[in-house]
Parts: C-alpha cells; sequence; structure tokens
C-alpha cells in the first residue's frame, strides 16, 4: 500500500509539471500572435443620400489676372541724371504730387539766353519802330512837297529838272519807309521766334519735375537717384488702389454670351473658397488668333483684389446636370477633398473626388463617383475609413 501510495504521488507531480508546461507553452503562442482581429468601429445615426443628377445652369469659367482699372506708367520727357527721388514703393500720393527731379542746369541756361534774345529782340524792335517813325515823317514832307512842285510845275513857276529832284526825293522817302517797315516786321519775328525760345525752355524746365498724374499708389519705382532718365521709358507706375478690375481670356465659343452689364462670379487663386459676383464693364469682340480668346474685363468690389493676383471668372454657359453632394458631405483629408460613400455592406469607405463650382448648399462633383452612389452626409466627424455605419431611419 505504501508502494502505491508512493507511486500515485509521483504521477500527480509530474501531470502537475505537464499541465503547467502546457499552460506555458500556450501563453507564449497568444503572445507570439496578438489578441486576435479586432472589430471595425460602428456608428449609428448616419444620415445618407443617394447621388442623382440634377438639373443646374451649367457655369463655365476662365483664367484672369487682376489689373488696376486706373494705372499710368510716368517716363519722363527729357533725359538727364535724377538728381532726386522722392516716393519708394508703396508710397500713397496726391494728383500733382513730386515724384523725382531731374538735372536742369542745361536746361536753365537754355530759358536765360532765350529770355536775352527776347530783350534784345525787343530793343531791336523799339529802335526799328523810331526808324519807322521818322522814315514816315519823311516820306509825309516827300510828297507834300512833290504835290507842290506838281502844282508849281504846272504853272511854270519851278522847271522840269526842279520837279524832277522833286521826285526822286519822295520815290527815296517811299522806299526808306518800307524798308523800315520791314526792318519792324523783321524785329516783331525775332521776338516771337525768341520768345518762343523761352517757352520751349520753360516747359523744358517743367519737364525735369516727374509728378503724379493721379491720385494713387506708386507700385513700381524702377531708378534712384543718379540714375540717367531716358524720354519715354518709365520710371514709375503709378495706380488707383480703389478700382481694379479682373481680365480674363474666354473662348470664344462663349463670344455671344457677353455684353457689358453681364454678371459674374469671380474667384481669386489666393481664396478659392470665397467668390464674389463682379459686373462686366468692357468685352475685347477681337479674337486673338493664337489662342482662339476674347478678353472680358469686369469690375471688383473695392479692397477685394490687388494688382497682379490670378483668379478665375465664372459665368452661366447654359441648361444642363450635374452630380453634386451637399456640402457638409465633404471632407479634407491629405489634403484632398473626400466623400465617405456607404457600400451595400453598410461598410463606409473614404472616396476621393475632384470638385467643381458650387450652386447652392451643393458642390459638384467631376470625378470620383457615379450616379446612384451612397453618401454619407452626417455625422461625417465621427466616420473613419472602414467604419461600419447604421443609416439613419
Amino acid at each position: 500500500m505504501r508502494g502505491a501510495t508512493g507511486m500515485s504521488g509521483i504521477f500527480a507531480r509530474v501531470a502537475a509539471v505537464l499541465s503547467a508546461a502546457v499552460l506555458l507553452a500556450a501563453c507564449g503562442e497568444k503572445g507570439k500572435h496578438g489578441a486576435g482581429p479586432v472589430a471595425p468601429p460602428f456608428v449609428s445615426g448616419v444620415e445618407v443620400v443617394t447621388l442623382q443628377p440634377v438639373a443646374r445652369e451649367t457655369v463655365a469659367e476662365a483664367v484672369g489676372t487682376v489689373r488696376a482699372k486706373t494705372s499710368a506708367a510716368v517716363a519722363p520727357q527729357m533725359m538727364g541724371r535724377l538728381t532726386a527721388v522722392l516716393v519708394a514703393e508703396g508710397s500713397r500720393v496726391p494728383a500733382g504730387a513730386l515724384l523725382a527731379t531731374i538735372d536742369d542746369q542745361a536746361v536753365r541756361a537754355q530759358l536765360s539766353s532765350a529770355e536775352g534774345a527776347v530783350a534784345e529782340a525787343e530793343s531791336a524792335r523799339e529802335e526799328a519802330e523810331r526808324s519807322v517813325a521818322q522814315a514816315e515823317a519823311g516820306k509825309t514832307l516827300a510828297e507834300n512837297t512833290h504835290a507842290r512842285f506838281r502844282q508849281l510845275l504846272a504853272e511854270k513857276v519851278v522847271t522840269q529838272q526842279e520837279y524832277d529832284e522833286v521826285d526822286a526825293k519822295r520815290t527815296v522817302a517811299v522806299k526808306e519807309h518800307e524798308r523800315m517797315l520791314q526792318k519792324r516786321a523783321q524785329a516783331d519775328g525775332k521776338i516771337a521766334q525768341a520768345k518762343g525760345a523761352a517757352e520751349a525752355a520753360r516747359a523744358a524746365l517743367a519737364y525735369a519735375k516727374l509728378t503724379a498724374p493721379f491720385s494713387g499708389v506708386v507700385v513700381e519705382k524702377r531708378a534712384d537717384a543718379g540714375s540717367m532718365a531716358v524720354p519715354g521709358v518709365p520710371l514709375f507706375l503709378v495706380e488707383d488702389p480703389g478700382r481694379y478690375r479682373i481680365e480674363a481670356s474666354v473662348p470664344e465659343t462663349y463670344l455671344p454670351l457677353f455684353k457689358v452689364g453681364s454678371a459674374v462670379q469671380v474667384v481669386l487663386d489666393a481664396d478659392p473658397g470665397v467668390s464674389f459676383p463682379a459686373t462686366v464693364t468692357e468685352v475685347v469682340p477681337a479674337i486673338d488668333p493664337n489662342s482662339r480668346t476674347f478678353t472680358v474685363k469686369a469690375d471688383l468690389p473695392a479692397g477685394k483684389a490687388r494688382t497682379g493676383q490670378s483668379g478665375k471668372v465664372r459665368f452661366a454657359a447654359g441648361k444642363g446636370t450635374a452630380l453634386a453632394v451637399p456640402k457638409r458631405a465633404i471632407t479634407r483629408a491629405g489634403g484632398s477633398d473626400g466623400v465617405f460613400s456607404v457600400g451595400d455592406d453598410n461598410v463606409a469607405r473614404l472616396s476621393p473626388v475632384t470638385l467643381g463650382a458650387e450652386f447652392g448648399d451643393r458642390v459638384e462633383v467631376l470625378s470620383g463617383l457615379s450616379a446612384g452612389a451612397r453618401v454619407a452626409v452626417s455625422p461625417v466627424d465621427r466616420l473613419i475609413d472602414g467604419a461600419v455605419v447604421e443609416a439613419r431611419k
């Protein structure tokens, strides 16, 4: 009995050891393969819509550039070295404000010379006027004497020779008077010429000052003091900061749709999520033969844009249909737009989409979805790719 009891104890201990080994092996196998698959999240109360084409105005768009409605390139009208530049880019200037000055020493010398010529010509004219007066007096005396001698000759009081001498003197006096009149006319011409030169010099002196053509902002400065100013080469660009417009190149097929006063929507690339209304103020009917486009200009509301910005002009291009999703269904993932589509298995899958124009509370879907697709509208912020959803009843 004692031997049997001893063997039973040994078997019990061996069984315990084997059980422990099996348990440890099982634990090790579980640690190696993980805790098993994780169930996907479940989201209830999800609003789902089925996409169908909807009737809408077809919207087309054209790329454009923002420019100031009123701008001016300020260029010098004389050559010379800039002695001062009084403004910087961004400076606000009133109409007539001094922008820069050009060295005017040579022009001042010309003006001084011209003014001297005017004084000299006027002095010569005064002398010519005195000569005319003397010649006119001599002519009058000669004519009166000639008249008396003609009467005396008729009365046989004077000889023919005496009369001929008086007649010759009269002829000389008339010619002298005519010569003095010509001299006075020449003096008048010299005065006019000298005054013209003086006026030209004064105008050139005014050209030495570059001024703002209207109230605005200096948006570009192309020279500094010491630079050489060349006639016709702009040194400043000034624009009216309160009046901007966008100039867009529109395909020629849309030419019949545009006229002055047409309403369009403008979207600037700097803020693509915001559009604002604008009015067409000019339609250039000429077609560019290279791009097959024409130019449309639309005024922008004050404070909406700056010169050089790029944007798009959107306009109604006729009736049509479009596949659209509610705006609240759109989510951003990885820097692109997407929506959660729900399949027949009620699993939400994130689908990237390409969006188009907005109309009402919807956005046109250009690619990524097709008609009949089921899209989750809310609560989008609780959804992840692969979540099981329960549609709201």
